[in-house]
């Protein structure tokens, strides 16, 4: 493929050529078939950017992925680079290498990336190539409505919202391109993409609050157009005036624009609104995680009986007790289990070529999740088994108070992520070690199981937290070719109920942490007592929806240290 690459480089004139993980859907998961940077180099990751120039190749990964890039990529042909993937990251990469004319597929980013790159490098041609990687044939997607007792509001309602919205931008137009904003918007769902229920499409909503629904192949109650329609509309909408949100539209909208329409970028009001759930989805969100926590308890009172097991066997044994649960429609991501140092790759997913069977004295790091329709669910417990040695009991423990210096910690509303993303780093810089992911993403309800505007990371967003969003907290310690150790609950926002101006977690996540990797010398007072604070939480969760068998093993588990 590189040498075919090559080849349209020269006739289109042009020094090199851009890769991107995504598609016209920003942000959003892709299909296998649809990986492009896997049929040009191997890397099956989630984020990536791939280079191609006449004469070397690369490929960009942030440090999530870094060791699973070196395992995947033949090294001979790519280089990887240890970078955030942005188009800023390859441009940067392209400069130093003293390439200026650079094609790419303008449906792949966004709007305010593109003008972003166009005033930052002056010296640097940017242009629409098209997309040069064989894409898979569009099969139908079946869109279907959640009932109104899992979303808490119609989709009437919230186009109003929309239609109020524009009123007072005195504008004509909303154009919606996140998918999960349309899915929430409009309360439709599909399930075409095998973790997320989303409907890959976009929405334009009118100041009347009407709305229409563009995509490729959509089956649905209501009548949908094609991508070519929108295209169309654009073209005749004459002096209409449309606002859309720069960081998620492609830039090859704008190329479909005519001179006399008015295009203004505002903020995508469905993200801001959505990430602050209502009572009817905070609701689900809590239902869901005792459903899921019961799944959880019963897989780790089985794993303990049953020891002699894969981490494949495991992630399937998973899979059947979730699926046994009221409202499970599926996971909400691949399953990440690694054992010994399959841990330490932050993002693996076992194989059949890399399946490890579980052996004593080394752990386990289960990193899974759910689609309930009423709630999503993320959750990652690092299992024992047998005896690990006393450094992964200390390393544990430190990911323990990392974890509870965060999830117990009050801050000023309207506090950004990169302020909180410190005070869960704080513990393990003490020891000199840090882990090279976010802290915390946003979490949807029944959506993207990563979810904007809010974000816990050095490096992320600082969009400030309100009270009723739903965050992961989930510090790691990860030691190469050994173990890997993450501890992730997900949390809601409360206020503070003797101060409003303050926030604080509640923990959605009900599921025992594993007291056997646990040094209780190297906790604190407090750290202890909110541990068995959280283990008795969990209990009085769960312990009327297990058999006695169960509910044994959960008693010993959620027993104070």
């Amino acid at each position: 493929m590189l040498e075919t690459i090559r080849k349209k480089l020269s006739s289109a004139g042009l020094e090199a050529y851009i890769i991107s993980y995504g598609n016209r859907f920003i942000g959003q998961d892709v299909l296998p078939q649809e990986h492009k940077l896997s049929a040009v180099c191997g890397f099956t990751g989630s984020a990536g950017a791939a280079v191609i120039t006449q004469n070397k190749a690369f490929l960009l990964v942030d440090g999530r992925y870094e060791l699973q890039a070196s395992l995947q990529v033949n090294t001979e042909q790519f280089t990887i680079v240890p970078a955030i993937p942005s188009l800023l990251s390859v441009c940067s990469l392209l400069k130093d290498e003293n390439i200026t004319k650079i094609g790419c597929d303008f449906w792949n980013y966004s709007i305010a990336e593109i003008n972003f790159i166009k005033k930052r490098f002056k010296d640097i041609e940017l242009e629409d190539a098209g997309n040069w990687i064989a894409e898979a044939e569009h099969q139908d997607v079946c869109i279907f409505s959640r009932d109104i007792k899992y979303c808490g509001m119609t989709r009437e309602d919230k186009c109003k919202l929309v239609a109020r919205f524009l009123q007072e931008q005195q504008a004509d137009y909303f154009l919606f391109t996140s998918s999960d904003s349309v899915s929430w918007l409009l309360n439709i769902y599909a399930k075409d993409l095998p973790y997320s229920p989303v409907v890959r499409a976009y929405a334009l909503v009118d100041i009347d609050g009407n709305f229409r629904l563009f995509g490729n192949k959509l089956k649905a109650e209501f009548t949908t157009e094609s991508f070519d329609d929108l295209r169309q509309f654009f073209e005749n909408c004459g002096s209409k005036k449309i606002l859309y949100a720069a960081n998620s539209t492609p830039e090859k909208i704008k190329h479909f624009i005519n001179e006399e329409t008015k295009f203004y970028a505002r903020d995508d009001m469905c993200q801001i609104l959505k990430a602050e759930k209502n009572q009817t989805e905070l609701n689900g969100m809590i239902k869901a995680h005792i459903r899921d926590g019961v799944a959880l308890v019963k897989l780790l009172n089985w794993l303990e009986k049953n020891p002699q097991q894969t981490e494949l066997s495991v992630v399937a044994k998973l899979h059947d007790l979730r699926a046994e649960q009221k409202d499970f429609f599926s996971e909400s991501f691949a399953t990440i289990a690694g054992f010994a140092d399959n841990g330490a790759i932050v993002h693996y997913q076992p194989t059949e070529q890399t399946n490890k069977s579980l052996q004593n004295g080394n752990i386990l790091l289960l990193d899974s999740g759910g689609q309930y329709f009423d709630g999503t669910t993320d959750i990652t417990r690092t299992i024992s088994i047998g005896n690990p040695d006393a450094k992964i009991i200390r390393d544990f423990t430190y990911v323990l108070k990392a974890h509870i210096a965060l999830a117990s910690a009050r801050f000023p509303l309207n506090t950004g992520g990169t302020k909180l993303d410190a005070i869960a780093r704080a513990p393990l810089w003490q020891h000199c070690i840090d882990y090279k992911h976010g802290t915390g993403h946003g979490v949807s309800c029944f959506g993207n199981v990563h979810e904007g505007p809010i974000s816990i990371s050095i490096a992320g967003s600082n969009y400030p937290f309100k009270e009723n969003m739903v965050t992961s907290i989930e510090p790691g310690i990860y030691v190469n070719k050994q173990y890997g150790i993450r501890i992730e609950n997900l949390y809601y926002t409360s206020k503070v109920e003797d101060n409003p101006d303050y926030l604080e977690f509640k923990c959605l996540t009900v599921v025992p942490i594993d007291k056997h990797l646990i040094d209780k010398y190297l906790l604190s007072g407090g750290e202890q007592q909110w541990l068995n604070n959280y283990h008795k939480y969990v209990y009085d969760c769960l312990s009327a929806y297990v058999n006695e068998d169960e509910r044994k093993w959960l008693e010993k588990a959620c027993s104070p240290l």
